[in-house]
């Protein structure tokens, strides 16, 4: 259902959030003031051809052109040929255009980006990061990613992969990872992984450690060490202004894991108080990911004008 308050022709911007159960798209004035929004279920769009069709459709609904699209997608992105390359939870694609797909049916540019990433821009900018010159946001949820934002801009490293914080190694000996690695922090953390560890879903694990049970309280504490752990490593690599945490995690079990990982950046003697970065939630929740696409759309408007 589209919710629109009109725009202002060609000079509005767009973006797109690609999730395995949703695909949400924001239409945005150039200052990044969203004036109408969609989602459709991705059940119902089963192939890339079918999102393409659903984007072009509420274009013009919204009475087109659009200026510039951004958009986020989970999954690892060859940036060089902005190809999605094989993208966890939608079946069946692998090495998928999608930008230039859509570029052709909807007739300006496309620029297509790790949806963590977008998600630490959106919080630098709308969200818990605002006034951050550095930035590290985590998003903590069935698995564990970041995005970096370094002086004020979206890192993403020689090959796009840079902010791939759920594969930091916790624990060399630790879980296998689905990426292969052991010990990965996503084989600890990940709502995925606990729900393995501990044969319930992850949400039952954290409600169950709210109400006092022992055994899901130390499966917690223990997810929230790690995590701990990697927040330090994080501040060593980049002396953040603020660590924002997004996700699942974040939403529902932040009182559970606020303290721990509090505590674990606090013991730690390297860190003085007065180099310590501010350990933030996230606000935007479930709007995160079009509004990052948004701000990624603005930017590069701005960066080509």
């Amino acid at each position: 259902m589209v919710d629109s308050r009109g725009l202002t022709g060609a000079r509005a911007v767009a973006g797109i959030d690609l999730g395995g159960t949703l695909v949400r798209m924001a239409f945005a004035a150039c200052d990044g003031r969203i004036v109408a929004a969609a989602r459709a279920r991705m059940a119902a769009l089963t192939s890339p051809d079918d999102v393409v069709r659903w984007v072009v459709g509420q274009v013009r609904r919204q009475g087109g052109p659009v200026r510039s699209v951004g958009i986020g997608a989970p999954g690892l992105i060859d940036v060089e040929r902005r190809v999605l390359l094989h993208p966890p939870n939608l079946r069946g694609w692998r090495s998928v255009r999608l930008a230039a797909m859509l570029e052709e049916a909807v007739g300006c540019p496309v620029h297509l980006e790790n949806d963590a990433n977008l998600a630490a821009l959106a919080e630098l900018n709308r969200g818990a990061g605002r006034g951050c010159r550095n930035l590290v946001y985590v998003t903590w949820s069935t698995g564990v990613g970041g995005g970096l934002i370094l002086d004020g801009r979206l890192f993403v490293g020689a090959r796009g992969l840079a902010g791939e914080i759920g594969h930091l190694v916790a624990e060399p000996d630790g879980p296998l990872c689905g990426c292969g690695q052991r010990g990965c922090l996503e084989a600890i953390c990940g709502g995925a992984s606990i729900e393995r560890l501990t044969g319930v879903s992850a949400k039952q694990v954290f409600s169950r450690a709210g109400e006092g049970d022992t055994e899901a309280a130390g499966v917690v504490r223990r997810a929230a060490r790690a995590m701990g752990n990697a927040l330090v490593t994080l501040t060593h690599l980049f002396d953040p202004d603020a660590i924002v945490i997004g996700g699942g995690v974040a939403t529902s079990a932040w009182r559970l894991v606020q303290p721990t990982l509090a505590q674990v950046l606090n013991d730690s003697p390297f860190i003085q108080p007065d180099r310590r970065p501010a350990l933030r939630r996230a606000l935007l929740g479930p709007r995160t990911g079009q509004i990052g696409a948004v701000e990624w759309a603005r930017i590069q408007m701005v960066s080509a004008a």
